[in-house]
């Protein structure tokens, strides 16, 4: 069910096809997210007649440095080792699998904060354990095995020596307890640890009271804003009180870094799109940049992290609508979130409106060559898969406004719409894609639709990292523009 999975590709983030997001209301309405007028009479750029087929290409995918390395990672994922990574199995860290007493079940597409900070628990702590992904309620069905063994259904669950264990803190106490290598809970810092922890709920809820709450204009409102911002200054406090980037001090991140990463990510996005607040990269709280600066030269951290766009779209089913407020500094989050920044040629880094740090940035060849690694591995589904932006919705619908796992592709379109991803391939493959210049023609127009359902679902961490992501994303406009 992952998007560049071996079964059903992309099919699990939304269901409109090229759909985009009021600034205002919340409400969505159909239109290409490319930031030009939906269709024109004509294209006035042109694609290559005749393109490699998929056993060529996907040859020359594996041929790039960025697909060698690939290969290679998915060789020892396959054995437990390697990198981390959101389709591992099986972890073990040197050790048998006869050592493996655990098994963590979480969420399939990497974006519950309470799996995330788990998941990261496991891997910093190096403990043998297995991995089940499992349905959020808001993108489809959970399997019945799994009800049978969690009836509440809630994520994310532990089964350690056959014992079922629920509630994320509960379950990182209970694992510090039993693989107390890399001490994460320090018993010189458990009171400090214990305050820590109340001040992060206190930042929880002021930040709900913020984004999903209307602001309240006038010389009386501005009140959450405030109230989130000191909160903010405390964390900020809190952090610059240790002797390194973590909460804790220590050599790694502790249980209370956990805690706060998962729901600090989700606020980065969260209150820029729906407020117009920076939080990234600001002096006011330069400790918690460092912090955060500090997680993402973490391998746990980067297989676990989404951007911005993920997030305003998983946010919603998970906590409710957040609400946005009516300023230059919402606006132009929004445009460029939603998807006017999916534009050729892209500027990522490290000072971009999403910072892309240094530790994560491996230049654009690398990107490109990663999502057309990725892209070309499950091809003929993915194709199959984007038909749905002419088909029919699902009889059953989900929470996620646009996740529609039981959509009907209409495959009229299935090998126009796999000639227009052998081109984006290849174009991502040889970097010849230029600044778009283009227009959608009335005759691409289908096409176009199906590519643009394709492309709003392209998430992160679930399909590829956030530097591939936008490249595919840039790449599928660039295509769209020329249809």
């Amino acid at each position: 069910r992952a998007m560049l999975s071996v079964t059903a590709p992309f099919a699990r983030l939304f269901n409109v096809a090229g759909a985009r997001r009021s600034a205002r209301s919340g409400l969505r309405t159909n239109t290409v997210r490319s930031g030009r007028s939906a269709m024109t009479v004509s294209a006035t750029a042109t694609l290559p007649e005749t393109v490699l087929g998929w056993d060529e290409i996907s040859a020359k995918c594996h041929d790039t440095e960025t697909g060698k390395k690939l290969v290679g990672e998915e060789a020892l994922r396959a054995k437990g080792e390697g990198l981390p990574h959101i389709t591992a199995k099986l972890r073990l860290f040197g050790h048998s699998e006869e050592d493996v007493r655990v098994t963590l079940y979480r969420d399939h597409a990497g974006w519950c904060p309470y799996c995330q900070k788990l998941w990261m628990m496991f891997e910093i702590k190096k403990i043998p354990y297995r991995t089940e992904r499992i349905n959020m309620r808001s993108y489809g069905e959970k399997p019945a095995w799994f009800l049978k063994k969690v009836p509440s259904g809630l994520l994310p669950v532990v089964e350690l020596d056959g014992e079922i264990i629920t509630e994320s803190l509960v379950i990182m106490q209970i694992l510090e307890n039993k693989f107390p290598d890399t001490c994460m809970l320090p018993e010189a810092g458990f009171e400090k640890a214990n305050e820590l922890l109340r001040l992060e709920r206190r930042l929880f809820s002021d930040w709900c009271g913020l984004v999903f709450r209307p602001g309240m204009p006038g010389p009386f409102g501005g009140g959450a804003k405030k109230i989130f911002e000191e909160c903010l200054d405390q964390v900020d406090a809190a952090l610059g009180e240790s002797s390194g980037p973590w909460f804790l001090s220590g050599e790694t991140p502790s249980i209370v870094d956990l805690q706060y990463v998962s729901h600090i990510e989700r606020m980065n996005a969260s209150c820029l799109y729906w407020k117009g607040m920076q939080l990234r990269g600001t002096n006011r709280w330069a400790n918690i940049e460092k912090w955060f600066l500090a997680f993402e030269t973490l391998p746990s951290y980067h297989a676990c992290k989404s951007d911005y766009y993920t997030h305003v779209m998983d946010i919603p089913p998970q906590y409710g609508n957040g609400v946005s407020d009516s300023n230059a500094e919402v606006d132009e989050a929004q445009r460029v979130i939603d998807g006017d920044g999916w534009r050729l040629p892209l500027h990522l880094n490290a000072t971009s409106l999403e910072p892309l740090p240094e530790s994560m940035n491996h230049g654009d060849e690398a990107a490109r060559h990663e999502a057309a690694y990725q892209l070309s591995k499950n091809a003929g589904a993915i194709a199959r898969f984007a038909c749905r932006g002419m088909g029919e919705k699902g009889a059953k619908q989900f929470g996620a406004p646009l996740a529609d796992p039981t959509a009907v592709p209409n495959l009229n379109y299935e090998q126009k719409v796999d000639k227009a991803l052998r081109v984006t391939v290849s174009l991502l493959l040889d970097g010849t894609a230029g600044a778009s210049v283009g227009r959608t023609s009335a005759e691409g127009k289908e096409t176009a639709k199906c590519l643009a359902y394709l492309r709003d679902r392209v998430g992160v961490p679930r399909d590829m990292s956030y530097p591939a992501a936008m490249q595919l994303r840039a790449h599928l406009n660039h295509v769209i523009d020329a249809l």
